[in-house]
């Protein structure tokens, strides 16, 4: 799309508006996936935007501007994971009536357009070519200071970005906040560590960042269902 690129990450919603576009897919080999999509042309669009009375306030060439797409990406919400499973099994479910499906669709673009259009500071706030890549530099000096990070006011001083272009870029850009994504970053390498065998649990709660072992064995336990000390035990005896 125009030459850029955009990656969509598992567990990701994202609302798209295109104009005339070509677009490519790129997907990693041997890895499974499930993507849902659901297209709707520019009139519709606006019949959904239109309020009771008639009126709307929200365009769809207001939201493209004058580019030919714009992408507003978050994390899956546990609302929209549900009503995500549920249209999942109508379309895997033989017989399922027209008006389940039209009102599981509806329920997933009414959650989007909610979000990232009614709801979302981001729409409001356009990123010039220098603010996605102050952002973007914003994202490589988190992952390099995993372990001591800056604040977020440090953060903006440091990539000349003031601090609510920064957050809501962030979220725009990258699908969560700036912490949210280092939390997920700094778990992530903890799997790795720990896969490794080389470092105990506080030894890789203090390598990624953590002070207090309790709260990273908590983090660990909700992002991958198991603690970390049970983790530990189970790689060892592979």
């Amino acid at each position: 799309m125009q030459g850029k690129e955009y990656q969509l990450l598992p567990g990701l919603c994202s609302l798209q508006f295109m104009s005339e576009v070509e677009a490519r897919f790129e997907y990693v080999g041997n890895e499974p996936f499930y993507m849902l999509g659901i297209g709707i042309p520019v009139s519709t669009f606006h019949h959904f935007m239109e309020e009771s009375n008639g009126q709307r306030s929200i365009e769809f060439g207001q939201v493209l501007g004058k580019q030919s797409f714009r992408i507003f990406q978050e994390k899956l919400s546990p609302a929209a994971s549900v009503a995500l499973q549920r249209v999942m099994q109508y379309v895997a479910k033989p017989g399922t009536k027209k008006i389940e499906m039209e009102t599981g669709v509806l329920g997933l673009l009414s959650m989007a357009f909610q979000s990232f259009l009614l709801d979302s500071e981001t729409a409001s706030v356009p990123l010039s070519k220098r603010d996605k890549e102050k952002i973007a530099q914003a994202r490589v000096i988190m992952l390099e200071c995993m372990v001591d990070p800056p604040s977020l006011s440090e953060l903006s001083r440091m990539i000349g970005l003031n601090d609510y272009k920064l957050k809501t870029g962030f979220k725009a850009m990258f699908g969560t906040t700036v912490f949210g994504y280092l939390r997920e970053k700094r778990l992530e390498k903890a799997l790795i560590l720990l896969q490794q065998g080389e470092m105990n649990v506080t030894e890789t709660s203090s390598a990624i960042g953590y002070t207090n072992t309790s709260y990273f064995a908590e983090a660990f336990r909700e992002k991958y269902g198991v603690n970390p000390s049970v983790f530990v035990r189970r790689s060892s005896n592979r």
